[in-house]
């Protein structure tokens, strides 16, 4: 059993703009209205890295910056992981198709898009931070995976920790065959369980077996949370935003579970 506690959150996806109007539609208090997603120009990047950046890594800039600044932290003072279970889709169909012709004359540019760990590499840009940093890819499984790694290190190393994930969407033909629907991004500042305040307590226990997993209470996101990787958080969240003690339940590798005890501070 691993403990933190959940000090800010940043999150932006279709209809959720941000944490404060989100938490109300996660709590039922609102109703939810699907919009695209618009993120907004990268903070803290010089305008040439500004124009380098796709939807993945704008995403994941917006919604770190939204949890560092409701923490009231330090950006260049957190250790960081990063899950993103398939990079940039857009760009990497665009290199598919560049590969598929004769001359195969990759874009320099896509290409340093196309790795996995570019979105840590602009927020270490944007924010100034030189503290380690990881980047999780495990497919549907990228969230639990990559909120475990920064649960084991607020544990390990009794500090705070930024967790951050995405998923965006592919264009055709690859959306076919690997659907994620919208483009959703969510961070949170991780603190030791020690600490004062935060918005809430969570305890996380891997479990093998199998069992009843936690869905969206929020009808329209139960759609998107069966295809984006990012969107197994919402039950999370959902917890979080009623205020209310539960337990959330997320399939995690085959035939496991990672079961989360959320309570608020």
């Amino acid at each position: 059993m691993i403990e933190a506690r959940i000090a800010s959150i940043g999150l932006l996806g279709p209809g959720l703009t941000d944490w404060p109007a989100a938490r109300r539609i996660l709590a039922g208090t609102e109703a939810y209205v699907p919009a695209e997603v618009s993120p907004p120009v990268p903070e803290g990047l010089s305008p040439r890295e500004r124009r380098r950046t796709g939807l993945g890594v704008r995403l994941a800039v917006a919604v770190a910056h939204e949890a560092v600044a409701g923490a009231a932290q330090d950006a260049a003072a957190l250790p960081t992981v990063f899950g993103w279970a398939h990079g940039d889709g857009v760009v990497v169909q665009r290199l598919l198709e560049t590969l598929a012709t004769p001359e195969r004359f990759v874009s320099p540019t896509d290409f340093h898009n196309s790795v996995h760990n570019v979105a840590v590499g602009y927020w270490a840009i944007a924010s100034g931070s030189h503290e380690p940093c990881s980047s999780i890819a495990a497919g549907p499984d990228t969230f639990p995976a990559s909120l475990l790694k920064a649960l084991a290190e607020v544990r390990c190393d009794n500090r705070r920790v930024l967790h951050i994930v995405c998923g965006v969407p592919f264009n055709e033909p690859l959306n076919t065959v690997c659907p994620v629907g919208a483009p959703l991004g969510v961070a949170m500042v991780l603190a030791p369980p020690g600490e004062p305040g935060g918005i809430a307590r969570i305890s996380a226990d891997y479990q093998a077996g199998a069992a009843a997993v936690t869905r969206p209470q929020t009808a329209g996101l139960r759609a998107l949370w069966e295809i984006n990787p990012a969107a197994r958080a919402v039950p999370l969240l959902e917890c979080v935003a009623r205020g209310k003690s539960g337990t959330v339940v997320l399939p995690y590798g085959p035939g496991g579970r990672l079961s989360l005890t959320v309570a608020p501070c």
